[in-house]
C-alpha cells in the first residue's frame, strides 16, 4: 500500500533568510510590514537546512512541501545563478537521502525585482518570461521531483496585490486583479508543459486557497449572493478553467486553451477558515462578526470546515486531493493540537464521502516571516527564537507527530 504523505509546508522568503532582490523586499523597504520587521535573516533555512530535515524526521513526516526562490536563481533577466540551482539541487538529495518526498513550489509570491520593473504578471510576455525560468531548472530538478506545485495561490496573489492593495504592488484595479489572474493561468499552463514534457509521470498542481463563504444573514438573498459570488471566482473560477481549459469573463471574453483543459493532474488544497459576509456595492464582500473562538489572524478557528471543501472538490472534480497548506496562527500553542486533531477526523470522514486524499501538509514546519504580520504570528509546529535561531517543539507537534504515525497508509479505517 502506497504511503500517505505526511508533511509540513515552508517559503522561500519567509524562511530562508539572505534574499534582497525581489518585490517583497522593496516592500519591507517601503515600511509595508506592520511589526516593522524584517526577513532578511528569516529562519536562516536555507543555511540550517539540514537541521531542519531533521525535525521533519521527527515528526515521522515522510514529504516537505518547499519553494525554490526565483529571484535567487535568475536574479537578471536571462541570467541564471548556478550555485543557487545546485543548492536546491543539495536540498533535494537531502531529501532523497532521509527518505522525504519533496513537493515542489515553483513561485510562492514573490518576483525578482528585473521582473517587478516589467510589470510583473501584468506583463502580457509573463507567460514566457515565467515558462523560461522553468526551462531552464527543469532538467536539474526533474530527477527528484515527482509532485509539483507551479504557482501558490494565483488568487491571493492577484486579488490582494491588485484589488484590495495589501500586497506588492499595492494596486486598486478590478480590471488589472482580472489580467494578472489570466496570466497567472497561462504561465501555469505552460509551466505544466515543460515539466511534462521532461518529467514521465510528474504530478502536476497548483496551490489553491479555499475560504468558506457563509452569508451573514441566511434569509437575505443579497448575502446569499455575494456569498455565492465570491465562492465562484475566488474559489472555484481557477479550478474550472484549469479542468476546462475556458477562461470566462471578467477574467477574459470566453478564449478556450487546449493546452489549460486537464492541466492539473491533482488538487493542491489550502485551506483555513470561513467568513461571515454581508453584500456591499464597494468590493467583493464585507465581513461580519460572530461571537466565535478566533485564532491570532483574526480567523475563526473551524477545522471542521475542511471536510465541506474536500467533499465539494470530490463531488466537483473528481481528482485526486492534496491539502498543500493548513494550519493556524497560535502563538500560545492553546488551540493548535485540537485544530490538528479535528482536522484529520474531519479528512477521514470526508473519505468516507468519496474524496480521494493522499497527502496533507500542515502549515508550518517552523514560526516564519508572515509577509505583512512579520514575525507576529506563530504557525509553527517548532518555536523558532529568530535572536538565537533556536528550534523548539511545541506540544502540538508531539500531536501531529502521533497523527503521522497512526495513520501512516491513509485515513480509511
Amino acid at each position: 500500500m502506497q504511503e500517505f504523505l505526511w508533511g509540513t509546508a515552508t517559503a522561500s522568503y519567509q524562511v530562508e533568510g539572505g534574499i534582497q532582490n525581489n518585490d517583497w523586499w522593496e516592500w519591507e523597504k517601503a515600511g509595508r510590514i506592520k511589526t516593522g520587521d524584517s526577513a532578511l535573516v528569516a529562519c536562516d533555512h536555507y543555511n540550517r537546512y539540514k537541521d531542519d530535515f531533521k525535525l521533519i524526521k521527527f515528526l515521522e513526516n515522510n514529504a516537505y512541501r518547499f519553494s525554490i526562490e526565483w529571484s535567487r536563481i535568475e536574479p537578471e533577466r536571462g541570467k541564471f545563478d548556478e550555485k543557487a540551482i545546485e543548492h536546491y539541487v543539495e536540498m533535494l538529495e537531502e531529501l532523497k537521502n532521509l527518505g522525504v518526498e519533496p513537493i515542489l513550489t515553483l513561485h510562492h509570491f514573490t518576483i525578482p525585482l528585473w521582473f517587478k520593473e516589467m510589470g510583473g504578471f501584468l506583463n502580457e510576455e509573463s507567460p514566457k518570461i515565467f515558462a523560461d525560468y522553468i526551462k531552464h531548472v527543469m532538467p536539474y530538478f526533474k530527477d527528484y521531483v515527482n509532485y509539483w506545485i507551479t504557482i501558490n495561490e494565483p488568487m491571493i496573489l492577484s486579488s490582494l496585490g491588485y484589488f484590495l492593495g495589501m500586497w506588492p504592488p499595492g494596486e486598486h484595479s478590478a480590471r488589472n486583479t482580472f489580467k494578472v489572474s489570466k496570466n497567472l493561468l497561462l504561465s501555469h499552463m505552460e509551466a505544466n508543459k515543460i515539466i511534462k514534457e521532461n518529467r514521465s509521470g510528474a504530478q502536476v498542481s497548483i496551490a489553491h486557497h479555499i475560504l468558506i463563504f457563509e452569508p451573514d444573514k441566511l434569509w437575505n438573498p443579497l448575502d446569499g449572493a455575494i456569498a455565492r459570488f465570491n465562492n465562484f471566482i475566488l474559489n472555484y473560477s481557477f479550478l474550472d478553467v484549469l479542468t476546462t481549459g475556458k477562461i470566462p469573463y471578467p477574467f477574459s471574453r470566453g478564449e478556450f486553451y487546449s493546452d489549460l483543459k486537464d492541466s492539473i493532474d491533482f488538487i493542491g488544497l489550502n485551506y483555513y477558515t470561513r467568513v461571515f459576509v454581508k453584500f456591499s456595492p464597494k468590493g467583493l464582500f464585507r465581513e461580519a462578526e460572530r461571537k466565535m473562538p478566533k485564532n491570532d489572524f483574526n480567523q475563526y478557528i473551524y477545522p471542521e470546515g475542511i471536510e465541506r471543501v474536500l467533499v465539494n472538490l470530490a463531488n466537483r472534480y473528481g481528482l485526486r486531493i492534496m491539502i498543500t497548506e493548513n494550519g493556524i496562527a497560535d502563538r500560545e500553542d492553546k488551540w493548535r493540537s485540537e485544530y490538528i486533531l479535528k482536522t484529520a477526523e474531519s479528512m477521514k470522514n470526508a473519505v468516507k464521502k468519496g474524496a480521494d486524499i493522499f497527502g496533507y501538509m500542515f502549515w508550518s514546519l517552523m514560526d516564519n516571516f508572515e509577509w505583512n504580520e512579520g514575525y507576529s504570528m506563530k504557525f509553527g509546529l517548532f518555536e523558532v527564537n529568530f535572536e538565537t535561531q533556536e528550534r523548539k517543539p511545541r506540544k502540538s507537534a508531539f500531536t501531529y507527530r502521533d497523527i503521522a504515525k497512526k495513520f501512516k497508509n491513509g485515513l480509511k479505517e
